[in-house]
């Protein structure tokens, strides 16, 4: 059984997509709310047999060694530049009006120093470590600079975690989850981007303030790149012409999606119709 740590903003929602063409639909349980986690919680090991994967926002149940429901699992995570992460987040919470922090952060203009900053009940695991929180799965409480959460979540991407993607090298990522997972099709459009306008605007001390707030994740997301560039280099040369194969074919893939998008417009109001997945195969 697998588990995919989806930390926000780190192109989970696109790979949740990949994932689902290639498990069937009872194979999968989603947890991003508490009833949902509520609601398995109460499944028997019986019941969780024919489960091959667990995706949500939340922590594992046991990370030494890994557990969900109580049953052993093979973990998987991407992880983003720390502040590019908090500001896409940050974005992406004042205008998702379906989110719970969307009134909060709106009707008390909430800029985003004061996401980062604030120690409020509501935001203050929000902008503050909370890479490392999620790798380690300990308490960071809010500080700067965690040093016994962030030594733990090394030792968990090294040794508990069978594979950690990064979100600017999504490609690669992604043909080593392939390799991990034993997926067959992982071509992809890009899901849940963020829109250009609603980006905010931004000064030099916002951005320095968060990445200070943020030295755990900083150093941690430094930590993870060179582990990924380590695994990257160790596949040797025939892996970038896998990877480059792969780029070429799922340009490919993205033109004929958004041509069939254009076409379809107006046909079908709220559908996109997608490329059949054989064009993998």
């Amino acid at each position: 059984m697998y588990f995919f740590l989806h930390i926000p903003r780190t192109a989970g929602t696109t790979l949740n997509a990949i994932l689902a063409r290639n498990f069937l639909p009872e194979e999968i349980i989603s947890v991003y709310h508490a009833d949902d986690y509520e609601k398995h919680s109460a499944h028997s090991a019986d019941e969780l047999a024919h489960i091959r994967l667990i995706q949500g926002h939340l922590l594992l149940q046991s990370y030494e060694p890994p557990l969900m429901y109580g049953q052993s699992v093979e973990v998987f995570t991407f992880l983003r530049h720390p502040v590019d992460r908090l500001v896409s987040e940050y974005a992406f919470l004042r205008s998702w009006k379906a989110n719970h922090l969307y009134s909060y952060l709106n009707e008390n203009n909430i800029s985003f120093r004061q996401y980062i900053e604030s120690h409020d009940k509501m935001l203050v695991y929000r902008g503050k470590n909370f890479m490392t929180r999620s790798i380690s799965g300990m308490d960071t409480g809010g500080r700067d600079y965690p040093i016994p959460a962030l030594s733990r979540a090394k030792k968990n991407l090294e040794q508990c975690f069978g594979f950690t993607g990064i979100q600017e090298r999504f490609l690669e990522s992604l043909v080593l989850l392939a390799d991990f997972m034993g997926l067959t099709n992982i071509l992809h459009e890009r899901i849940n981007a963020l829109r250009e306008k609603t980006k905010p605007e931004l000064n030099r001390d916002d951005l320095a303030i968060a990445e200070e707030r943020n030295k755990g994740d900083m150093e941690l997301y430094s930590f993870a790149c060179e582990l990924f560039a380590s695994r990257v280099d160790a596949k040797g040369a025939a892996f970038q012409e896998k990877v480059n194969s792969f780029a070429f074919l799922n340009a490919k893939y993205q033109k004929i999606s958004d041509l069939i998008e254009k076409s379809t417009a107006g046909e079908e109001e709220g559908r996109i119709v997608r490329p059949k997945d054989s064009l993998w195969k």
